[in-house]
């Protein structure tokens, strides 16, 4: 079993095959041809017959959905003997920043786990960082994938890989030091991606709740003082998420009772992908029903047990995901 620390992982049950992976050559890039959120479902679906190991927004999130002891089916004859990534955007886009960057993360940590070179290769029998198209036919004959202009950016990739194994800190040479400056266009998982902090950590340190707004020129601090001690996790009550969902359901719209327990809860829905961004208000109505009950059947509960009110043990496991604590 091999998952990669700093990605995200978001398991799928079908399109790929167990325990298939027969070596480890290197890391083929690919482009979605589409959104991150849009590929997250569509392997999902039996008639995708298609999947990644890895996959990155052009924000630079990072997701696993697929095990590297499996096989994922992303490059047909090459599956067997090569980690994939598909990366959000189009054929003709180069990759961003923060996209290189996600893609050095994989590319050092197969250097670290399965002895891939830092290097670009552009042959099947070769090794180290590759493309779709370098394999053709055989590869199932994709010979824009990724495209050109993202080809062109495969040594770049190697650059910033280089740094992370060397201990050089951000690979795209992001800020290191404690605090960054908001400019225009900025959102935090944005500013996460170039300073390679998590933005839920930024969020923390600067007291930024839902709807996480953030202002042009505002200083943010990206480390804790030297003398503070780690924030407390959140702690979420079952008792009280279901005093909420008892009193917010049938009340007008926005109502709340526990508004921050809830907002807890909501977040690591949102986080989840099964809840609008929007809709983390702190109310638990309908909607918030509605993914929590999603939530538990995407982690195997199912008929009565993945409906209805809060329950300590599924809590826990969303807690467990999303660093919270939960109690009766």
């Amino acid at each position: 079993m091999a998952r990669m620390t700093g990605a995200t992982w978001r398991p799928i049950p079908i399109n790929h095959t167990p325990n298939g992976q027969r070596e480890v050559r290197g890391v083929v890039v690919h482009i979605m041809a589409g959104t991150l959120a849009g590929t997250d479902s569509w392997f999902r679906n039996p008639a995708a017959q298609a999947s990644s190991h890895f996959g990155t927004g052009k924000a630079g999130q990072l997701y696993q959905w697929v095990d590297t002891s499996d096989r994922a089916w992303a490059q047909a004859n090459g599956n067997s003997a090569w980690l994939s990534v598909e990366n959000e955007g189009r054929g003709g886009d180069t990759l961003t920043s923060a996209q290189l960057d996600a893609n050095a993360k994989v590319l050092a940590w197969a250097h670290k786990t399965y002895g891939v070179p830092l290097q670009v290769t552009h042959t099947v029998n070769g090794r180290g960082l590759g493309y779709h198209a370098m394999g053709g036919a055989s590869w199932g004959g994709h010979t824009s994938c990724p495209g050109s202009r993202i080809v062109a950016q495969l040594d770049d990739i190697v650059t910033r890989a280089k740094k992370i194994v060397s201990g050089g800190g951000s690979p795209s040479g992001g800020s290191t030091s404690s605090t960054y400056t908001v400019k225009a266009g900025d959102t935090l998982s944005g500013i996460g991606a170039k300073t390679g902090v998590k933005w839920q950590t930024i969020a923390s340190l600067n007291g930024i709740e839902s709807p996480y707004v953030i202002k042009v020129g505002q200083v943010l601090k990206l480390k804790a003082s030297s003398t503070s001690k780690p924030a407390a996790k959140p702690v979420v009550s079952v008792a009280h998420l279901n005093a909420a969902r008892a009193k917010d359901i049938p009340a007008p719209t926005g109502h709340t009772t526990y508004k921050a327990e809830v907002l807890v809860l909501e977040n690591a829905l949102v986080a989840e992908g099964l809840l609008a961004r929007k809709y983390a208000d702190g109310s638990f109505g309908t909607l918030t029903q509605d993914a929590y009950d999603a939530f538990r059947r995407k982690v195997g509960y199912r008929g009565s047990a993945a409906t209805g009110s809060v329950g300590l043990e599924s809590l826990k496991k969303l807690a467990a995901r999303h660093g919270f604590t939960a109690k009766a």
